[in-house]
This record gives C-alpha cells, sequence and structure tokens, in this order.
C-alpha cells in the first residue's frame, strides 16, 4: 500500500510482534522510510485532529464496535478524509435462525449494508462504496489456517477445558459459516468525511 499510493502509513497494533513482523517485510520490501509503526490499542489512539487524509481497518473495529470506532476516529480525519472498514454485516433481510441468533450473542451490532450505511450517515460520512468480501477470504484466509492451528493450541494447553471451550466454539462458528455462507459476510465499507 505504501509503495502503490506513494503514501506514509502509519501502522498501529496493541501486539508489537505483529508490528515486528510488519517492520521486517517494510525493510525487506525498501518501504522503511514510509512505514511508521506504533503500539496502541484502537480505543485510545494518540493522534491529532485532522491529521490523515485516511483510515483504513480490516476485521478489527468490531473490537470496540463499528458506531464507537467510527465516532472515535473522525476526529483524526481531514475533511474529506476517507474512511475505509470491514464489518460483519448481513447478506439477506432474512437469515436461518441458528445463524441470527449467533451472531447477535457474539456481536449485536451485526446489521444489513443500508443499516451500516446509516451508521456512517448519522455520524458525520457520505458512503461512497460497499462490497462484501467473498467467500475465500473467510475459508482460505481466516477459517481454513485457523482451524490448522487448533491442535497445536491444545497441545500448548494441555487439552485443558477451557482450550477445548475455545475451539469447540470457534469451530461451531465455521461450521455455521460453511452452512449459511450465503447470509454473512464481512463487508468492506468505504465513505468520506463530510468537511
Amino acid at each position: 500500500m505504501a509503495k502503490k499510493l506513494d503514501a506514509q502509513i502509519t501502522a498501529v497494533d496493541f501486539l508489537p510482534e505483529f508490528l515486528t513482523l510488519l517492520e521486517d517485510a517494510a525493510d525487506r520490501a525498501g518501504l522503511s522510510d514510509r512505514i511508521t509503526t506504533l503500539t496502541a490499542s484502537m480505543e485510545a489512539l494518540p493522534f491529532a485532529k485532522s491529521e490523515f487524509d485516511a483510515i483504513w481497518s480490516e476485521g478489527a473495529i468490531y473490537n470496540m464496535g463499528f458506531a464507537a470506532g467510527i465516532r472515535a476516529w473522525r476526529e483524526f480525519l481531514k475533511p474529506n478524509g476517507i474512511l475505509a472498514v470491514s464489518e460483519l454485516t448481513w447478506l439477506t433481510s432474512q437469515r436461518p435462525a441458528e445463524l441470527q441468533a449467533h451472531w447477535e450473542q457474539e456481536y449485536p451490532e451485526v446489521d444489513t449494508a443500508s443499516g451500516k450505511m446509516a451508521v456512517l450517515e448519522r455520524l458525520g460520512f457520505s458512503p461512497i462504496g460497499y462490497f462484501p468480501l467473498p467467500e475465500y477470504c473467510w475459508l482460505d484466509n481466516f477459517y481454513e489456517p485457523l482451524r490448522r492451528r487448533f491442535i497445536d493450541f491444545l497441545d500448548r494447553h494441555e487439552n485443558s477445558e477451557n482450550a477445548r471451550a475455545i475451539v469447540a466454539a470457534e469451530e461451531k462458528e465455521i461450521s455455521l459459516y460453511e452452512r449459511h455462507k450465503a447470509f454473512v459476510s464481512y463487508g468492506y465499507y468505504i465513505a468520506r468525511k463530510v468537511a
């Protein structure tokens, strides 16, 4: 992204190990001068008002909640700045009861794209675009790599009851997605801050 956009990027994560991996990759790509890393919580960012042209967040805003994240991050964008975030999204107005119950318990802010667009508009953004992420993003890039780590995870935690419960919960979610992927996905939202 830094190279394609000829941009300066500040990458934020609360886990320094991930930032170290990014720093190493940036160094190998000759982009160290364009990428700055910051170990911080997304809920307590130390940035100035109107500091950024764009904020990009993939698979993370749910940690704060969609509306709370939009509200908190808006001040860091310049007038007409771009916000690009992915968010759990219903793909249809009707869905299987077991899927609805699961996601309403796990993430009560799950909604349709029109509901998410309304949040963006209410919080001072003009939506530019939206698209649902394709199935391979969930299956090939998330759930399958997660599944491959279950045995090691259980071994590291000596097959404890808590570890088994975590794996069972993840397996349930994966199974729900495999059976009902026509009804839910991550949606990617792009919006412009209204000056």
